[in-house]
């Protein structure tokens, strides 16, 4: 598949590199798949991840206040994610493909593209499986986008979390070391053996032993050189019976003929009479079908999430659980694992891609890590970050990084995508899809949606290095990759925003980089944000402006602001500075802007620091978005689009009076 997008690729016009092979993974195919996955990924430049879930909020949960930090939400996600499914996992993997010339006689950074769908469905093991719960609202959604939930159910490929399938692996190990024939043990070993009383028992156990005598006395052709001859020897199937009759005759023909191999099928015993070669064949039969039974219906989507967190981490495998999972073959699997010389160092570390991503990531870890996500903040953001050291999120990069010349421009996924298109027009072609005409048919698909985020990475980290010019480059644009930046530069965190996630509906911004808390967006500070409360509601954004606009400092330097409703009577407000590592100016706007709204509201409001906030007793964090310049004149109360993704503003608030 690879070889032949390449070859169309050499072929298109203008040494067009076309975006390669698209998989829709199901159990039927998942173990191929996998493997072509697991071979690929760590040679990604960046790898994009979407998710489609049974549902995404609670029946009944208000709509979140924009005053709650991602420490006051938390206990409703946490909830959200350990009640709900993933339906479809997209992962898209980014490999660099050099760089091409362009019609112009510029250059070009080119890629290929592999994109992946794996379509979801918990085991029927009850000790393992999750129950799958619905929300009506996300079902109807999800079916208005063609979501076929036959198709989940009947080809859904199981997933299992990280214990048990360390758990699975470690049993199927111990099985083949200590089983060195590779034939099925006995159910009677290690038990006292059992004593037939019933006439009728005793006959049944009578007639089978006296025709197994039969078969294994009469003459047999040397199947070796017959036509057709089984590849694993002569069998036969005795009487059906119970399982205590079973178990009877299993004592006996194993102390009568221990050469024999027995096996259970249905109600009967099957007995084979094997020569050395064909207990070879058989024993690597048996083996290669049980590790991919496992993989196929047992551990599944775990491999695919072991193989990603292993190359987002730049670490290779550390068990002999873990380098049986990730196996090209079972013979690979049964071999002895060796770890790594811890001299040799650790790969790069492949950056991770989301857009508006904390409930993808934080359903990532109900299904693979633990069904029950911890209980603080602090230690859940530490566990995201230990999986994957570098994440960028789209939403986070479009919102508050980079010029924006209209802060109304509206950043869901589809728009960021459409916009990377429309400022590298190139890239038309450098990303076309390998066929999939109607771009529209496929939005809310998991794979398509993972497809979209990474090109939308590639185009923003290009725009955000045209207006920064950090870190400089020798050459021509093309030769700027921020995935291979320096992940312990500084810098690229404030600069990029490694390692924010955008936090929906909120005036915050998710850190994984600071355990204790997180910081606000667009320049803003818990020190200097105010939070007015009891307000008239007649009061418009309009009224507030009024008293902040036209505010300076005592060094004539003006004092910028955001406005961000909370509710009909409360709002928060507060200082904004471009280069906010500069504390005590942020300090000292704050100081001007809670004196302006103190001059105010003089009636019984009340005024108070964010930071005063009982939920928000950790240090104030900063925002890192020193070029960010829009919304100089606050923003304004906003509503949630269709999408629910994208919050896009509204008129001013008009006066009720």
């Amino acid at each position: 598949m690879e070889e032949e997008a390449i070859a169309n690729a050499n072929d298109a016009a203008d040494n067009d590199p076309v975006v390669s092979s698209i998989s829709d993974v199901t159990k039927e195919n998942f173990v191929d798949q996998s493997n072509d996955l697991i071979q690929r990924i760590s040679n990604a430049a960046w790898i994009a991840v979407d998710e489609e879930m049974t549902g995404i909020s609670l029946p009944g949960t208000p709509r979140p206040s924009k005053a709650d930090t991602p420490a006051d939400r938390y206990s409703t996600l946490k909830k959200v994610s350990e009640r709900y499914s993933i339906i479809q996992l997209g992962l898209c993997l980014f490999e660099e493909a050099g760089i091409t010339e362009t019609p112009d006689g510029g250059e070009r950074m080119s890629f290929h593209v592999r994109r992946y769908k794996f379509t979801l469905f918990p085991p029927a093991d009850n000790r393992m499986a999750r129950e799958v719960t619905f929300n009506p609202s996300s079902i109807q959604f999800l079916a208005q986008n063609n979501m076929s939930f036959d198709h989940m159910v009947k080809s859904g490929i199981p997933y299992i979390t990280k214990q048990d399938a360390e758990g699975l692996m470690d049993k199927y190990y111990e099985k083949q070391t200590e089983d060195d024939s590779g034939e099925k043990k006995t159910p009677s070993r290690g038990r006292s053996k059992v004593k037939l009383v019933h006439p009728e028992d005793r006959n049944l156990h009578a007639r089978s032993m006296a025709a197994l005598r039969e078969w294994l006395d009469a003459a047999i052709q040397n199947h070796d050189e017959a036509e057709n001859a089984p590849p694993e020897g002569m069998s036969m199937l005795l009487p059906p019976c119970n399982s205590f009759l079973r178990r009877a005759l299993y004592e006996s023909i194993e102390a009568e003929y221990p050469n024999l191999v027995l096996e259970t099928q249905n109600s009967q015993i099957r007995v084979l009479r094997l020569n050395a070669e064909e207990r070879t064949r058989r024993k690597a039969r048996l083996q290669r079908e049980g590790w991919e039974n496992i993989l196929q219906e047992k551990l599944g989507v775990y491999r695919v999430f072991l193989a990603l967190t292993k190359a987002c981490n730049g670490s290779s495998t550390s068990s002999q659980a873990e380098h049986m999972i990730l196996a090209s073959s079972v013979d690979e699997a049964l071999t002895t694992f060796k770890p790594e010389d811890p001299a040799e160092g650790t790969a790069r570390k492949v950056p991770l891609v989301v857009h508006n991503g904390l409930q993808d990531l934080l359903f990532l870890l109900t299904h693979f890590h633990n069904a029950n996500l911890p209980e603080s903040w602090h230690d859940c953001k530490q566990l995201i970050h230990s999986y994957f050291p570098v994440i960028y999120d789209t939403k986070c990069m479009a919102t508050e990084h980079g010029s924006r010349e209209n802060s109304r421009t509206p950043t869901h996924l589809s728009a960021v995508y459409e916009q990377t298109l429309s400022s590298h027009p190139q890239w038309n072609r450098t990303f076309q899809n390998g066929g999939d005409d109607d771009e529209q048919q496929q939005a809310h698909d998991a794979g398509w949606d993972a497809y979209m985020t990474g090109a939308a990475f590639c185009g923003l980290s290009y725009t955000i290095h045209d207006f920064l010019q950090f870190p400089p480059v020798q050459s021509c644009r093309s030769q700027f990759k921020l995935w291979n930046c320096d992940p312990n530069d500084e810098a690229f965190a404030n600069m990029y925003g490694r390692n924010k996630i955008h936090f929906h509906l909120s005036p915050y911004t998710i850190d994984l980089e600071s355990p204790g808390s997180d910081p606000m967006v667009n320049g803003m500070s818990r020190e200097s944000t105010y939070r007015v409360a009891g307000i008239d509601s007649s009061v418009t954004t309009r009224d507030i402006m009024r008293c902040l606009t036209g505010l300076n400092d005592s060094d004539g330097v003006r004092v910028n602001y955001e406005i961000i409703w909370i509710d009909d009577t409360s709002f928060l407000a507060g200082a904004k500075i471009p280069n906010c590592e500069d504390k005590e100016l942020l300090l000292k706007h704050g100081m001007i802007i809670e004196n302006a709204l103190s001059a105010t509201f003089r009636g019984g409001e009340v005024i108070e620091t964010v930071k005063d906030d009982a939920s928000n007793k950790k240090e104030p964090q900063y925002s890192g978005s020193i070029w960010n310049l829009w919304g100089i004149f606050g923003i304004q109360k906003k509503r949630c689009s269709i999408d629910n993704d994208d919050p896009a503003p509204n008129a001013k608030r008009r006066r009720t009076s």
